[in-house]
């Protein structure tokens, strides 16, 4: 039974429908993309560096071989022990479709399909899915499900519980919020062939559908658990199919998972359970491991970073690149932000470089456009140094914002502005860097607010603010499935209400376009939009700085592609190490 706790456009339908042949050359072309370098050494706070592209799958209509998906890391695993972690785990609510932090949640679940742990999140492989067939064109994928797997309060799964979930995602019910909502609008109908293959029925091909699949919120309810909860988990932690199984949770101080001995896969997992210790100091989340108070943490401050660096005969360390980005996001309903010469003036005035700067003792911030570094159709970093609102010299930039402030009506400036933030290394050092240059170059006056973290999603998804300053990104690089997300009118998480009618209709050609060239004049189109009527302001991406204790294998931490914040099964301590 799920534990109750106390807490706090659509793709267009006659889109072409390409032949086999056509669709696995784009489906190659996707892979082709992906090939991924090591990142290379940390340098200064703002960094150039081109982050990865998303794993993808091999493309083949044929069935996967059926047993695929048992991760099995090197070495000589050894069995038992606590793995500590440090890092925020507090949330407002438990329901991962509609929130709920899936760093701590998506242990106790499986996916369809996911990012392959032991081989740094290259390769897309089956989950609960054990094969599948991808049908004629694109517009067809049959997942053959995985035998004998149950659920933490014993019930059986099926192809039900697949159908009830992406149901709920696809047509959420009165009350209740799908963000990944927008993920899937080329998604006709989701049914069960039979109680265990169940078949995605799209209007459109997407060679990153998969993609879609694997980010740590697509996890798999049970039928019963949605039911019994009228499709709303936000008060429950409902049973999963997962390595780990929910024992305790201490608010703001940690939350405590053992060991699931009936998971699907008897190999793993091979610790005993798992702590995941409240630490929501980036600082203390490096001391915590170098002072052996915790055994790793996914991301930590530079500054204890550096010290890791500096140890390495008891901690390691890498840089990941990512897909999330700071943004300071800006509520396009209320004036003047409703006025695009507004948002358009902050864009210019305000340093990208001075920015990462100010925040390169926490995090290496990169200088990027609405496309990461990495993605095959991004700008380049050369032509960035050069591009308004991202070069490092800022005169011509501030006159020129300064010129759209006076046109907008606001020559003499704004005040009584609120800039939102949360309480730590954002409040304290983002949050001031951004309002001071607001002050300096346009005259806008801010008040800085700061919350906690963990509800900075409820004040954006309920509009409750003017300016404010988070993160967000997503597991697809692409800007078909960011952009239907984000900025599209209709987008699931378009909390800013963003309207811009070409850039709507731009982005129905790109999600259809298969022409590499022609995408790639449509989506610089696209960006060029974004630059003159800017939804939001864009910090950049960012590298998170994961540590460990030599202690800790199984989880490829020294050659991930990107940084994933999620699920650890493969994980084993070394005691002697």
């Amino acid at each position: 039974m799920a534990r109750k706790l106390n807490s706090p456009p659509n793709a267009e339908n006659d889109a072409r429908n390409v032949g086999r042949r056509t669709f696995l050359k784009m489906m190659a072309a996707g892979a082709a993309a992906s090939a991924l370098a090591a990142c290379g050494p940390a340098g200064g706070a703002v960094e150039q560096s081109a982050a990865p592209a998303a794993p993808t799958a091999v493309p083949t209509p044929e069935a996967v071989a059926t047993g695929a998906g048992m991760m099995r890391p090197g070495g000589n695993p050894k069995r038992g022990g606590i793995l500590r972690t440090a890092f925020g785990v507090t949330m407002s609510h438990f329901d991962a479709h509609q929130g709920g932090g899936t760093h701590v949640l998506s242990h106790m679940y499986n996916n369809l399909v996911r990012n392959n742990l032991v081989d740094g999140l290259r390769t897309i492989i089956p989950d609960l899915a054990e094969s599948w067939d991808v049908g004629e064109g694109g517009l067809s994928y049959t997942f053959h499900l995985r035998e004998g797997v149950k659920y933490h309060d014993g019930e059986a799964f099926s192809a039900a519980d697949v159908v009830a979930t992406f149901n709920r995602i696809l047509d959420p019910p009165e009350g209740i919020v799908s963000p990944l909502k927008a993920n899937f609008t080329f998604v006709d109908s989701v049914e069960a062939v039979d109680d265990m293959t169940v078949r995605f029925n799209l209007n459109s091909p997407r060679p990153f559908f998969l993609n879609l699949l694997t980010p740590t919120n697509a996890l798999i309810y049970s039928q019963k658990s949605l039911e019994e909860n009228d499709y709303d988990m936000r008060e429950v932690i409902a049973p999963g199919t997962g390595a780990f199984r929910f024992v305790e949770h201490l608010p703001a101080e940690k939350w405590v998972l053992e060991r699931n001995p009936d998971y699907w896969d008897p190999e793993l997992p091979y610790v005993d359970g798992i702590e995941l210790l409240h630490v929501p100091a980036w600082s203390d989340r490096g001391t915590a491991v170098l002072t052996d108070q915790a055994d790793m943490s996914w991301n930590v401050a530079k500054e204890t970073w550096d010290e890791g660096m500096n140890r390495p005969e008891s901690v390691q360390v890498n840089k990941l690149a990512n897909f999330g980005a700071y943004w300071v996001f800006i509520n396009n309903r209320e004036a003047p932000f409703d006025d695009p010469r507004v948002r358009k003036a902050i864009h210019l005035a305000v340093s990208k470089q001075n920015l990462a700067a100010a925040f390169g003792t926490q995090e290496l911030i990169n200088v990027t456009r609405w496309v990461p570094q990495g993605d095959p159709y991004a700008t380049t970093p050369e032509a960035l140094s050069t591009m308004p609102g991202y070069r490092a010299e800022k005169d011509e930039d501030i006159a020129t914002a300064q010129q759209l402030m006076a046109d907008a009506g606001y020559g003499e400036g704004i005040s009584g502005v609120e800039l939102l933030a949360a309480a730590g290394p954002q409040g304290e050092l983002l949050a001031p860097a951004f309002q001071d240059m607001l002050k300096r170059h346009l005259n806008i006056e801010t008040e800085i607010r700061i919350v906690e973290r963990a509800l900075l999603g409820s004040e954006q998804s309920t509009g409750n603010y003017q300016l404010m300053v988070h993160t967000r990104g997503h597991a697809v690089s692409d800007i078909s499935p960011r952009g239907n997300l984000w900025w599209h009118a209709d987008g699931s998480q378009n909390f800013g209400a963003y309207t811009n009618a070409e850039f709507d209709a731009l982005l129905a050609e790109i999600d259809v376009e298969l022409d590499v060239e022609t995408r790639q004049g449509q989506i610089d189109d696209a960006q060029n939009l974004l630059d003159e009527n800017p939804p939001e302001y864009l910090v950049g991406y960012t590298f998170h700085l994961p540590m460990w204790n030599n202690r800790v294998h199984g989880l490829a931490l020294d050659q991930r592609a990107f940084a994933e914040w999620g699920r650890m099964e493969t994980v084993w301590i070394d005691p002697d190490a």
